[in-house]
C-alpha cells in the first residue's frame, strides 16, 4: 500500500505503469489517498486510478505549519509493505514508525532525502532524520536523495533511486505533429525572430519571475532581436501582464496545453527557467529544448538531471550573468545544436517506464526481506 495525500494528474501514468508491472509478478499495488485540500485543491489537477483506496483526510494549520491527518488503520491492516511520503507534516508517519509500531510491520519512505527547496531549522532536520532512520527502506527521487540519507547514517543497501519522471509521450508526439506552417504563423503573430526564450510553468514566487523579466530586459538591450515568451498562470500573472503591455520583446500567452503548448515549444530556441527547476527538466529533454537556468540554491531534486554545457546552461545567479547566458546561447548555433542533441539523448534515461521499474525493483527487495 502506497500512501498519498491525493493523486495529481501527472502521476497517473506512473501509478498505472507500476501497477501493471507489479501485477505481472503477482504483487498487488494499491494507492491509498484522500482528496486535495486547501492549496492543493486550487491546483485543479486531482485525478484517480482504478486501484485507489479512499481515505478520510483532513488538515490543519498549526503554528503556521500544515498538518495532515489520514485514517489509515483499516486500509493498512492487510498490507505487507506500506510506503509513505518522507514528510514531517503527516501525523500517520509518527504512528507507523513510532515506538508502538506492530511487530512485523514493514514501512518504507519515499521522498527527496533532504529539504531541497527551502531553508529549514535544525529541529526540522532532526525530525526528518529520526523518521528516516526508523524506515525499513528508502525510495529516493534522485541519487542526491540517497546521498543525503546515507550521509545522515542510513544504510545505502536499503535505498532505491526511483529517478523521478513523468510521462512525456504526449508532449513528444505533440511536438512531432507540429507543422512548419504553424511555427511560421506563431512566430509571425508574435514577432519572433529565431532568438526566442520560452518560460512555461506556474507563475509563482518559486519561478523568480521578477528576476527573469529583468534579465530579459537586459537581453533585449544586448540583442534587439531577443524575445521572451511566457506561458502559464498563477498568482503573479498580473506582474507578467503589466510587463507585456509595456515591452515589445515580451509576449504573454496565458495558460497553454496540447497543440498550443507544442507550437510554443517548437517555436523557441531555449527554455528560460532561472527559478526552481524540477520536472521541467524532463519536459526539456522530451522537447529537445535546453534549459537556461542559474546556480540558485533552491532547485528541486530533478535539477540534478541537468549537466551544465551538455544538456543545459547553468549561469551565475545575477541578472547580468543570466541575461548574457540567454543571448550568448541563443546566438551560438553550434552550442544550441549540441545542447539539443544531448537533451534528446538524455530523455531516454528519464521515463515513467524506467521510474516504475526502479520503484518495483525496490519493492521486490523489500518483500524478499534479505536486506532488512
Amino acid at each position: 500500500m502506497i500512501l498519498q495525500e491525493y493523486i495529481p494528474e501527472y502521476r497517473v501514468a506512473f501509478w498505472e505503469e507500476l501497477h501493471s508491472r507489479a501485477a505481472a509478478e503477482e504483487i498487488d499495488i494499491v494507492v491509498a489517498c484522500g482528496r486535495p485540500n486547501g492549496a492543493q485543491s486550487m491546483r485543479g489537477d486531482s485525478a484517480t486510478v482504478s486501484f485507489v483506496v479512499p481515505l478520510l483526510h483532513t488538515e490543519w494549520i498549526l503554528l503556521g505549519r500544515r498538518v495532515v491527518v489520514r485514517k489509515i488503520s483499516a486500509a493498512a491492516k492487510h498490507a505487507d509493505l506500506i510506503i509513505l511520503e518522507q514528510a514531517r507534516r503527516n501525523l500517520d508517519a509518527y504512528q507507523l514508525l513510532g515506538a508502538r509500531r506492530p511487530r512485523g510491520r514493514v514501512v518504507a519512505l519515499w521522498g527527496h532525502g533532504r529539504d531541497y527547496t527551502r531553508r529549514t531549522r535544525g529541529a526540522d532536520r532532526v525530525v526528518t532524520r529520526w523518521l528516516t532512520s526508523r524506515a525499513d527502506w528508502f525510495f529516493a527521487y534522485t541519487q542526491g536523495g540517497v546521498e543525503a540519507v546515507v550521509k545522515d547514517g542510513y544504510p545505502r543497501e536499503r535505498t532505491t533511486v526511483v529517478q523521478n519522471s513523468i510521462d512525456t509521450s504526449a508532449l513528444r508526439a505533440g511536438i512531432s505533429s507540429v507543422q512548419e506552417v504553424e511555427v511560421e504563423s506563431f512566430r509571425e503573430r508574435y514577432d519572433l525572430r529565431d532568438k526566442t526564450a520560452l518560460f512555461v510553468g506556474a507563475l509563482d514566487e518559486s519561478k523568480r519571475l521578477q528576476f527573469l523579466l529583468e534579465a530579459a530586459e537586459k537581453s533585449s538591450e544586448l540583442d534587439c532581436n531577443f524575445r521572451l515568451v511566457i506561458a502559464g498562470d498563477g498568482p503573479l500573472r498580473s506582474i507578467v501582464e503589466s510587463w507585456a503591455s509595456r515591452y515589445d520583446w515580451l509576449t504573454y500567452l496565458g495558460p497553454v496545453d496540447g497543440t498550443r503548448k507544442a507550437v510554443a515549444l517548437a517555436s523557441a530556441q531555449v527554455l528560460a527557467m532561472p527559478g526552481r527547476v524540477g520536472l521541467v527538466a524532463v519536459d526539456s529533454f522530451a522537447a529537445g529544448l535546453p534549459i537556461i537556468t542559474t546556480d540558485w540554491g533552491w532547485h528541486a531534486p530533478e535539477f540534478e538531471y541537468l549537466v551544465n554545457g551538455r544538456n543545459s546552461i547553468v549561469a551565475g545567479d545575477t541578472v547580468i550573468l543570466y541575461s548574457r547566458a540567454l543571448v550568448e546561447t541563443i546566438n551560438d548555433s553550434k552550442l544550441l545544436s549540441r545542447l539539443r542533441e544531448a537533451c534528446i539523448q538524455d530523455g531516454t534515461k528519464y521515463t515513467v517506464e524506467i521510474m516504475a521499474e526502479n520503484f518495483l525493483d525496490g519493492i521486490r527487495q523489500v518483500l524478499m526481506g534479505d536486506r532488512l
